[in-house]
């Protein structure tokens, strides 16, 4: 396929799905050539690793990060690490970084889970074999494939001919599968020619915020916070709380339908919050307070 072709095929999925990052591998498009026709994407901005020439690699052996430009604006730094590695750093309003490691790990692991699950849970000796360290790793350190539920069981993430499987995987670390939201395996076999469809994992917006905030908290060097004390909430509470919440929801059915999970989410988030202010108890705490 033409080079500009397959760009404009993945940034307009990438746009129709709402997709602030996207990571992709194995374009079979050289470095150069990708980093040249990614100029000509309006939407998006690509930061692509470099190819390991010191190998004999078959296929094109790097992969690429498209990030939407509202937050492609906020890179401050970008390295590759290797031809399967590269990472960006994203700074925010005050010179803000984010605290954490929030990453995923994603790609085409030539491997459904399913076979592995076995090995994993009852012959552990082989489990962590060369094969299968990059799954035991992850299994090991607590990240989780939110494997998605289709309306379809004939779907997959591989086809070819009348083979299907699902072999790609959104892995989301510790840190960063507390946002998780909901994941779809997408059928593309109608809007491009790959034989792969895209595994999507949308993530609650709020991860970008509310790090910003308790960054910038630190940097002001505030050492206390609020908390509601659930605890002591009463009968009569809780229902102010969600007449509250409810007379704070007065969008139209149909608009709300029509917004993007994220929007829907911080919609509510926000309203959820204003209703806990005005109707619950709470209490300021010191920022190292845990919760008994």
């Amino acid at each position: 396929m033409h080079g500009q072709t397959k760009l404009d095929e993945i940034s307009s999925f990438f746009s129709l799905k709402h997709i602030s990052f996207g990571g992709i591998v194995d374009t079979h498009l050289h470095p150069k050539q990708m980093k040249f026709l990614s100029k000509r994407i309006f939407n998006y901005t690509v930061f692509s690793s470099n190819l390991d020439t010191s190998k004999q690699i078959l296929s094109s052996g790097f992969v690429s990060l498209f990030i939407e430009n509202s937050l492609a604006s906020h890179v401050q730094d970008f390295q590759s690490h290797s031809s399967r590695l590269l990472s960006v750093d994203l700074y925010f309003k005050g010179n803000v970084k984010l605290p954490g490691f929030y990453h995923a790990v994603c790609g085409d692991f030539n491997m459904h889970l399913d076979k592995y699950y076995p090995i994993y849970f009852n012959q552990p000796q082989i489990a962590s074999k060369h094969i299968h360290r990059l799954f035991f790793h992850l299994l090991s350190h607590g990240y989780e494939d939110y494997t998605p539920i289709n309306l379809s069981d004939s779907l997959g993430t591989f086809h070819r001919n009348d083979q299907i499987t699902r072999v790609d995987y959104v892995w989301s670390c510790p840190l960063l599968k507390r946002f998780a939201l909901t994941a779809c395996i997408f059928d593309a076999q109608d809007i491009c020619t790959s034989d792969h469809n895209p595994v999507i994992t949308y993530y609650d917006m709020s991860l970008l915020f509310a790090s910003t905030k308790l960054a910038r908290a630190r940097q002001l060097k505030r050492q206390t916070r609020r908390v509601f004390k659930f605890d002591t909430v009463t009968d009569i509470q809780w229902t102010e709380f969600a007449d509250k919440a409810d007379a704070l929801c007065d969008v139209l059915p149909s608009t709300f339908s029509s917004w993007h999970i994220n929007q829907i989410c911080e919609y509510l988030q926000s309203r959820i919050l204003k209703a806990a202010n005005a109707t619950l108890p709470s209490s300021t705490v010191g920022n190292n307070y845990t919760p008994k």
